[in-house]
């Protein structure tokens, strides 16, 4: 689920085809795509992407969509199945119009990347042949306003991957390092003077990364153990907002390919809420899967996949008022 906004006008079918990917930073395939329009030049906002589902739950996911997008409060929607698999398309997209009641349906349309059908009468049954370009005019504007585009899911599950092979290895004995510098400060630090320890070693972590600087492996490992104790957890959280939220995703992200057991629920769950906060729901999803896939009983992911799940946009946070620290 993603709500940034979008500066392209898309003026026909190819065109909102092409540009999808501008939608979520990554090309969607095997996907069902929605988005809210407001207002009465149907501006785009709050949009979601969700794997294709298997035919016996294509109801049920009918009323997910159609749920967040009264959630949302859309004017309008506009629905695109990109697979090929056109039957269950036909199906998702009749059980989704089905719940939309009050919600304007404005585009109505499935691709299997080639070719697009929608149910304007008449419409050709082979449907009609499109090209997808990289350079298409949708494409080249994200990308010169600084969007990355990537080929894609996959692409962007990699940029959570955790370490494998020599890598792991290697970075598996240098934690050992890194706790052996730690468990002293730690050991003398009291619950009350523990996050002030913490932040003394990642603030100029967070600071360097801000400044685009590069960050050790040592870092990156300091970091993730330090952000192992919640309440220097908590005062990481405490420190990303909407400002600083695209450079401390860019941060956690990077951290999140370095870091080991037991350390990744902490660090990918941060990264999550720093992603939401982005509008990035794609990217938050991705990282708090492999939070919970790591610890299933991590309260933080699980409030962060709620988030999620719920479409709870990014505009209703408005920061903490207190102490979001859950034990010693």
């Amino acid at each position: 689920m993603t709500q940034t906004p979008s500066v392209y006008t898309a003026h026909d079918i190819p065109d909102l085809l092409n540009a999808l990917p501008t939608l979520f930073g990554f090309r969607p395939r095997e996907s069902l795509v929605a988005v809210a329009t407001y207002g009465p030049r149907r501006r785009f906002g709050f949009r979601l992407r969700l794997d294709l589902p298997e035919p016996e739950h294509v109801d049920e996911v009918g009323r997910l969509v159609a749920g967040h997008l009264r959630h949302q409060g859309a004017e309008g929607a506009i629905l695109v199945a990109v697979t090929r698999q056109q039957d269950v398309a036909l199906d998702l997209l009749d059980a989704i119009h089905a719940e939309l009641d009050e919600i304007d349906l404005i585009v109505r349309a499935r691709t299997d990347g080639e070719r697009y059908w929608t149910d304007e009468p008449g419409f050709p049954d082979d449907g009609i042949e499109y090209e997808t370009s990289d350079h298409h005019l949708a494409i080249v504007q994200a990308v010169a306003a600084g969007q990355e585009i990537l080929p894609d899911r996959q692409a962007l599950v990699d940029r959570f991957a955790p370490p494998t092979g020599e890598r792991l290895r290697w970075l598996d004995h240098a934690a050992d390092d890194i706790l052996a510098e730690l468990l002293p400060q730690l050991a003398t630090a009291t619950p009350e003077t523990v996050a002030d320890a913490g932040m003394a070693v990642l603030g100029p972590i967070i600071d360097r990364s801000a400044a685009g600087e590069s960050i050790s492996d040592a870092d990156l490992l300091r970091f993730a153990a330090w952000v192992s104790s919640i309440r220097v957890r908590d005062a990481v959280w405490t420190r990303i907002t909407r400002d600083n939220a695209a450079d401390m995703l860019r941060l956690l992200a990077h951290v999140s390919r370095s870091v080991v057991d037991p350390f990744e629920p902490a660090v990918l769950s941060l990264a999550a809420f720093a992603a939401w906060l982005t509008g990035d729901g794609a990217q938050a999803l991705i990282a708090v899967e492999r939070a919970i896939e790591a610890d299933p009983e991590y309260s933080m992911a699980h409030l962060m996949l709620d988030v999620l799940q719920r479409a709870v946009p990014p505009s209703s946070w408005t920061g903490f008022t207190a102490g979001v620290d859950e034990s010693p």
